[in-house]
């Protein structure tokens, strides 16, 4: 684990990537000859971090398929085969097989999927692979944050055509954070799986214990450094038992939304990490290393427990205030039911207001799909009533506006948590969504350094930002074909 993560270790790093599989059913009545990968574009894709998904992780439940999986302009003319790779294994991959299921006993065209389960450690080089030796998979899903990747590179086809035969398909019934990071250069390349959303959370013992009134949760930042120096027990020289906050400990682009900033400009393509904003992000995190050592606290936080685990230091009493993802609700139900806490919208710098972010996965069609429009079928069916399956016992969340009513059954059916879930189903209106560019992995390097620099106290929050915004901005020329 680095030094400082850029996202929670809630956030699971994951790839995909193809097994050889037969190319049955028919070929495409779309031409999409204009799409052919050579070998050197992905060799070339390689070098710009397309390998990096991250998303949420979830499981699905089983519910009836609806006919949005065979709502194309016209019933296939035969009967086709689709692969489809996921990298959901276990219990998920069960529940994943579930959907599927459902899906091959349902639709009226006469498709059948066979779903194969590749390790998420070899999925992205053998998709790579694949797609550049014209075996790929008809269907897969990746991070949606890396559909821009894929776009720029042609890894994957776009669905513009299809979507405008869609009697069911329809961008404005998505989350507009959800959909647009889908879309590259006025076209759409991908459709929503899942998504989630972040809040905070606090330890309502904790804030007792310190003469805090547990029913009212910090609101702006302010709030939070006053509980978190109320709280905080032990110091910079003799190290700490119990630290109330640690700003740098969840997501880093969240810091900068949070102060009212923006990371990228997507008009201009020109990252924007020196704005007054971001830069105040960081001073707030230099006031945490100023003020009760960077160092003190990185060894603190490098002995604690993982993330939604047993040994979840928030759990534990050892984090009073930390910053969650949505499907860590089922977690705490799971490892500490009993341990009192709160949930409320993520503090922010001074007005800057509510924000969170809207991250997940997408449906795509990789480029040399053997049957692109069974598989965008499929690919529907996935996006609409597949994920309505997926959520309740996943506690994931939705991506479509018309399926917020949907509660997971692993969670506790109480006013309290049906509050938190509504909370998070909230932020899904408001969130921003990861900077739609390629060379993000890269970006997200940078703005870890940058983190660490001004955490060690090896640069100011300026220098640290102009630095990152610097190499980034390079990179991101490169895979721009600008440079």
């Amino acid at each position: 684990m680095p030094l400082v993560r850029p996202f929670v270790c809630t956030v699971r790093s994951l790839c995909l990537g193809p097994k050889p599989h037969s190319q049955q059913g028919r070929n495409s009545t779309m031409a999409h000859a204009k799409h052919t990968l050579s070998r050197r574009t992905f060799l070339r894709a390689t070098a710009f971090g397309v390998a990096g998904l991250a998303i949420a992780a979830c499981a699905p439940a089983v519910a009836p398929a609806s006919d949005s999986g065979a709502e194309s302009a016209q019933p296939a003319s035969e009967s086709a085969t689709i692969a489809y790779w996921t990298f959901w294994a276990d219990r998920w991959g069960e529940f994943q097989q579930q959907i599927v299921d459902n899906y091959n006993a349902n639709n009226n065209d006469g498709i059948q999927v066979e779903m194969l389960i590749v390790p998420w450690g070899d999925l992205s080089v053998k998709l790579l692979t694949a797609v550049s030796a014209g075996n790929p998979p008809d269907f897969t899903i990746i991070g949606r944050g890396e559909v821009v990747e894929w776009a720029v590179r042609e890894g994957i086809l776009p669905l513009d055509d299809h979507i405008a035969a869609s009697s069911t398909v329809k961008p404005e019934d998505w989350f507009e954070a959800a959909w647009d990071e889908c879309l590259w250069e006025g076209k759409v390349f991908a459709q929503p799986f899942e998504s989630g959303t972040y809040a905070a959370w606090y330890n309502k013992a904790l804030f007792e214990e310190a003469g805090l009134d547990p029913n009212q949760p910090p609101v702006t930042w302010a709030d939070v450094d006053a509980a978190a120096e109320a709280i905080t027990q032990g110091s910079a020289a003799d190290g700490y038992s119990v630290v109330g906050f640690i700003p740098w400990s969840s997501r880093i682009d969240l810091l900068g939304w949070l102060a009212g900033g923006e990371w990228y400009d997507a008009a201009a393509q020109q990252i924007t990490a020196t704005t007054p904003e971001n830069i105040a992000a960081f001073e707030w995190v230099k006031q945490y290393a100023d003020q009760y050592g960077g160092e003190t606290l990185e060894r603190f936080r490098q002995g604690l427990g993982g993330g939604d685990t047993e040994d979840d230091p928030f759990y534990r009493g050892q984090i009073a205030m930390v910053w969650k993802g949505s499907w860590s609700l089922s977690a705490k139900q799971e490892y500490a039911p009993d341990v009192p806490f709160g949930v409320h919208p993520l503090p922010y710098r001074g007005d800057a207001g509510n924000d969170s972010i809207n991250q997940g996965s997408a449906c795509v069609l990789p480029v040399g799909s053997p049957n692109p429009d069974a598989a965008y079928k499929f690919l529907t069916y996935m996006s609409i009533d597949g994920v309505a399956q997926w959520v309740p016992v996943a506690a994931d969340m939705v991506s479509r506006r018309d399926q917020t009513d949907i509660y997971p059954e692993v969670l506790p059916d109480n006013d309290e948590f049906r509050g938190y879930w509504q909370l998070y189903n909230d932020a899904l209106g408001y969130s921003h969504f990861e900077p739609p560019m390629p060379a993000r992995r890269f970006w997200n390097d940078q703005l870890q350094a940058a983190i660490d620099a001004v955490v060690r106290g090896q640069k100011s929050p300026e220098q640290a930002l102009q630095d990152a915004q610097d190499a980034a901005q390079r990179e991101l020329d490169k895979a721009l074909g600008k440079a």
